[in-house]
């Protein structure tokens, strides 16, 4: 797959290229850069349009995966290390379910992103049960990461106390640069989220079951093309509040038209008219209808009830505050009478000139009294005396202009109620014109003003509100309610004055929604089609005998109905049930075939990828495939793969697909966990029968049958392999290979004649071709394995496992044994 060219330069492109129109190119640059420019393009105010771009920190580096240590965690007791290659090649990590291989597998993910897809899903019991019950003191995992050019490794630790929870772990960074918080620091974070080069076999089923959704968002992700996707949301956000004000007014109109048809006024007659009118309502006419003057009325019960509707009186907690206030007041203002105030003045003005004198002409008798003197001691006393006059002073001014303010509020309160003067017939106004009268001969005394207001105003208030219920009940059994609904046909009018802007916005966000979803599909099927080219190389390779096909996978829909078409088809039918019928080994084998692809994506800075048992439920054919794609992959990529199944490092040999490193991994109890390279089953059964060989605290009588046992298993482990090999590069079917491997394996002579001669019935020919092509030494092994027990090898158990050493390394079918297929038939097995 090629670079990726810059989203914001393809969107200007193709924006001029399809002769967008500005106002429409406007909003979709607008959307792309975020909610304030967009909200600033449909506004009509400028934006800054600042596309948002790639972080610059994302690394360009290739880093590979050197160990992974654990210690106290899972399955894992005492400390162990598995090292890794930091380079392109193929790691089998084999063991039983059990043994602690997957604690591994888990240590690499945890340690790089804090958390394991393997307790998705999960009960707590996964999250708690974390830390080792033989062994789990100290806890910790660490990866070490080898990047390109770069000396220094760079190791990423988790680390728990004893009483630590799994999310309290200490994490410790250190690069070439020094100590970092975490990998964010070193701009993996972004990388490890897009890229991701973890699987775990749950992960696996997750890929094609019901997480389309998230497949999509990861692939999309991985294509540069969020900016897309996040743009149409902003759109979405941007048209949602206009469309609902559209509608709203548009449903008010309906409404209004049908109150106003109900309504017996000429007013309300034409304005139902003109809303019923196709189109754009004449604002403008309304409004005139709106501002008639109220038909004239000779009525005197009707004019008076609309003053007293009209009215406003304050209410009785404003009044009774005023009162209250007044009282205040006049008590300070008795506390500064005025004749003590005027000669607090005249006190305060012969100091202020005595003092000045004692400033101009200094200590000397007094010139008023001629019998004091004003001398320092004086100066200080008069200063603080002159200030405690000023400020009584002040303060008495200060209280009366206070009292005199709220007598002027009262009075203003008094003279100005608003209270309609005439009468008519059957109106009750004249219960509040007699408590009005009454107010008003208001006492002169600010103590007497208040008890008045306090005594009289209650009065005033209850009349004009019984006079304003008898008023409004009139004028309701008289309106004909024009003036009920004249009021929200204002409001309405004011609201659908701005419709055409709403709609010019709305139109605008369609326009660039409607652009944008038609360019972003062809951006992202034009991007996608690298990935899912690789995806059915893939499928290509695991389907092996599958009759079911993979096409091109698309990315289809978006926002919530976004997902990853999986077109699959069985026979070359698709029903829209292909995934249906798939086998549990199929959907793993489509699972991988679209995880690979993301995971070795080209802009990926991780040249590593952990697959934790992809084996699960795959028959031998599809075991096949997968070693085919993984020694294809490890000759670019680190691949490390853990397994419980032997079927893979199997195949891997039996297909001589490359070089690859096997590690078996045994655990013991206490959870100690042993790490040792593994070897293939010839050697694995050579190596355990030379160990018992050389046991000489053993009786041989008692070795021997062991020994020779596991010779003869290591000779139809060697023929087993050849047959593999040879009938699967003919294109046989595997459970065609497997029938005749089974069929064989009644007699040791039949095994090795299938091996030799593709023939199983050709048994009587290996004692000749043996001797003839490798001599006696292979023809006493191969004896001895045939007789067991009573071979004449039995008294020198270390020399047959030499021989039949190398009877295993020559054995070898003759370069003419095989004939080609005529016409196309299939050599039968």
């Amino acid at each position: 797959m090629n670079h990726i060219e810059p989203l914001v330069e393809l969107i200007f492109d193709r924006l001029a290229a399809d002769r967008v129109p500005d106002d429409t190119a406007e909003v979709v640059l607008a959307a792309l850069t975020g909610e304030a420019d967009l909200d600033a393009a449909l506004a009509g105010a400028p934006a800054a349009l600042e596309p948002q771009r790639i972080a610059a920190d994302e690394p360009r580096e290739r880093i590979w995966l050197s160990s992974v240590t654990v210690a106290g965690y899972r399955g894992v007791g005492p400390e162990r290390s598995l090292a890794i290659e930091p380079g392109p090649g193929l790691t089998v990590v084999v063991g039983r379910n059990g043994s602690g291989k997957s604690s591994f597998a888990e240590a690499v993910e945890l340690a790089l992103t804090g958390d394991s897809a393997r307790w998705a899903d999960r009960n707590s019991v996964w999250r708690t049960g974390w830390r080792n019950l033989h062994d789990g003191d100290p806890c910790r995992i660490a990866v070490e990461l080898r990047v390109d050019g770069v000396a220094s490794p760079t190791r990423v630790v988790r680390s728990w106390a004893p009483d630590a929870e799994l999310g309290d772990a200490e994490v410790t960074v250190t690069s070439a640069h020094g100590t970092h918080r975490d990998l964010a620091e070193l701009g993996l974070a972004r990388p490890l989220e897009l890229y991701r080069p973890f699987l775990t076999a749950a992960e696996l089923g997750r890929l094609t079951a019901s997480t389309q959704s998230q497949l999509f968002d990861a692939i999309s992700a991985i294509l540069g093309l969020e900016a897309i996707t996040d743009a149409d949301r902003r759109l979405m956000a941007a048209a949602r509040p206009v469309d609902t004000t559209i509608r709203e007014v548009r449903a008010q109109r309906a409404v209004l038209t049908d109150t106003l048809a109900g309504i017996d006024d000429d007013r309300a007659r034409r304005a139902a008219a003109l809303l019923r009118t196709r189109g754009a309502a004449d604002l403008a006419a309304l409004t005139a209808i709106l501002d008639e003057p109220d038909e004239p009325t000779a009525d005197e019960a009707v004019l008076l009830c609309r003053r007293l509707a009209a009215m406003q009186l304050p209410d009785v907690d404003e009044v009774t505050r005023l009162a209250e206030q007044l009282r205040e007041a006049a008590a300070q203002a008795r506390r500064h009478d005025g004749g003590r105030s005027r000669a607090s003045l005249r006190s305060a003005e012969l100091l202020r000139l005595a003092v000045e004198h004692h400033d101009e002409q200094g200590d000397r008798p007094c010139p008023v009294c001629a019998t004091g003197r004003l001398d320092g001691d004086w100066r200080t006393s008069a200063a603080a005396s002159l200030a405690e006059l000023r400020d009584r002073t002040l303060a008495a001014q200060a209280a009366a202009s206070r009292l005199t303010a709220l007598l002027q509020r009262a009075h203003y309160l008094i003279d100005d109620l608003d209270v309609p003067t005439g009468a008519a017939d059957g109106v009750p106004v004249d219960d509040l014109q007699a408590a009005v009268t009454a107010l008003r001969l208001a006492p002169g005394g600010p103590e007497e003003l208040a008890d008045h207001l306090s005594a009289r105003y209650p009065a005033v208030l209850a009349t004009a509100q019984a006079a304003q219920a008898y008023a409004k009940g009139l004028l309701g059994q008289r309106d004909t309610g024009w003036r009920a609904v004249a009021g929200e046909l204002r409001a309405w009018i004011a609201s659908a004055g701005t419709m055409p802007e709403w709609e010019r916005a709305l139109a605008r966000v369609r326009a660039a929604r409607a652009w944008l979803k038609a360019t972003g599909a062809q951006l992202r099927n034009q991007r996608v089609a690298p990935f899912a080219e690789h995806s059915q190389r893939i499928w290509a390779q695991l389907r092996q005998e599958s009759n079911v096909e993979l096409g091109a996978m698309p990315l289809a829909g978006m926002n919530t109905r976004r997902r990853v078409v999986i077109p699959v088809s069985v026979d070359g039918a698709d029903n829209g049930t292909a995934l249906g019928v798939m086998s549990q080994g199929e959907m793993h084998a489509l699972g991988l075939a679209t995880f690979l692809p993301r995971g070795c994506a080209p802009e990926s800075p991780f040249r590593f990828i952990v697959v934790d048992d992809p084996v699960q439920s795959m028959d031998p054919a599809k075991v096949d495939g997968l070693a085919r794609v993984l020694a294809e992959l490890a000759e670019q990529r680190q691949v490390v793969v853990f397994t419980h199944d032997t079927r893979l490092p199997d195949a891997l040999g039996r297909l001589d697909l490359g070089r690859s490193r096997i590690v078996e991994v045994t655990r013991a109890e206490r959870s100690v966990v042993t790490l040792r390279p593994g070897s293939d089953p010839v050697t694995r059964y050579l190596d355990d029968a030379y160990a018992l060989a050389r046991a000489e605290e053993i009786a041989s009588e008692v070795r021997g049958p062991v020994v020779a046992e596991l010779c003869r298993s290591a000779i139809e482990a060697a023929c087993h392999r050849i047959v593999w090999r040879r009938r699967v590069a003919r294109g046989v079917p595997h459970d065609d290979i497997e029938a005749a491997v089974v069929a064989a394996s009644r007699r040791l002579t039949t095994t090795v004649a299938l091996a030799l001669f593709d023939d199983a019935d050709r048994g009587g020919d290996v004692l000749g071709y043996l001797s003839r092509r490798h001599g006696s030494r292979a023809v006493g092994a191969y004896k001895a394995c045939k007789e067991g027990v009573h071979g004449a090898y039995l008294f020198d158990l270390p020399e047959l496992v030499s021989d039949v050493r190398h009877l295993a390394a020559v054995l070898q079918p003759p370069p003419a044994a095989v004939p080609a297929p005529r016409d196309g038939a299939e050599v039968r097995s």
